[in-house]
């Protein structure tokens, strides 16, 4: 995986991703109930937003290690952070975090990139605590998150169908599923509960800006980089793929602002 091209796009729209996901991240801090002197563990943070709520909820005598595998981002996350937070860049399936050094671990879409789950989970599980908390949000199925199915409609609309989906392939909608939660997570020795949330996506402006970020990073954005590659891809394309955007982000306007129904399954584990 080339993280820096990975990375790259991402950045470009870190305000409008972090706006869009600031319901869910919310949902994610008020399950972890993180407390003042906490060592947190926060498993991809990305760019670094959700190392920031954790660093205001342990506080200053509290400490924060944010483990991100793309360098971009941790570095990107390590000029936002205060003094009381670390970056760390390597896998958290395998970083060799010193055993039980964790009171809780955290992550906001970041634990479903792993090859093996199972291990991984494991290996976390022995960084934390015994009677530890890991506090996770992960996307539901794909059909009712249409910040992802939407604009891959679009795209198989311009382009084609693309690759059918595969929940067993690492990706954002590989927990989709509750049962397949609880069954990796038992496995690798974790006490389970799991709330399943309908929320709303905020990202900013009008359905044009929205587009216009799906353009940069997401299933339709994919699909043109594909065809760039393959040197097909043409200014009709592009059109094409922008008018669709527009048009399916227009049918969530509620009171003037885009609003993009979502389901997070909230996952609460005891180590």
């Amino acid at each position: 995986m080339d993280w820096n091209a990975m990375a790259a796009p991402w950045l470009r729209v870190e305000a409008e991703t972090d706006a869009a996901h600031a319901p869910a991240r919310e949902a994610l801090m008020a399950k972890a109930e993180l407390r003042a002197g906490h060592s947190v563990l926060d498993i991809g943070p990305g760019a670094g937003i959700s190392l920031l709520d954790a660093a205001e909820a342990v506080g200053p005598s509290g400490h924060v290690a944010g483990i991100e595998i793309a360098p971009p981002f941790a570095e990107r996350a390590v000029s936002r952070v205060p003094k009381n937070v670390e970056v760390c860049i390597g896998n958290a399936a395998d970083y060799p975090f010193d055993p039980g050094s964790f009171d809780a671990a955290i992550s906001l879409f970041g634990v479903m990139f792993f090859a093996d789950p199972v291990p991984a989970f494991e290996h976390i599980r022995r960084a934390c605590k015994p009677g530890a908390p890991l506090t996770f949000a992960c996307w539901g199925p794909p059909q009712a998150n249409p910040w992802f199915s939407m604009p891959g409609r679009v795209a198989a609309e311009v382009f084609g169908p693309g690759p059918a989906f595969d929940p067993d392939v690492p990706g954002p909608m590989a927990f989709g599923n509750k049962d397949k939660i609880n069954r990796v997570l038992s496995a690798a020795g974790w006490t389970v509960e799991i709330e399943t949330k309908a929320l709303h996506l905020t990202p900013r402006g009008s359905p044009d800006d929205v587009s216009e970020m799906h353009m940069t990073i997401g299933a339709a954005a994919m699909r043109m980089a594909a065809a760039k590659e393959a040197e097909t891809l043409s200014e009709t394309h592009r059109d094409s793929v922008r008018a669709g955007l527009i048009a399916g982000f227009s049918e969530m306007v509620e009171g003037g602002i885009v609003r993009v129904p979502a389901q997070v399954h909230l996952v609460r584990a005891i180590a």
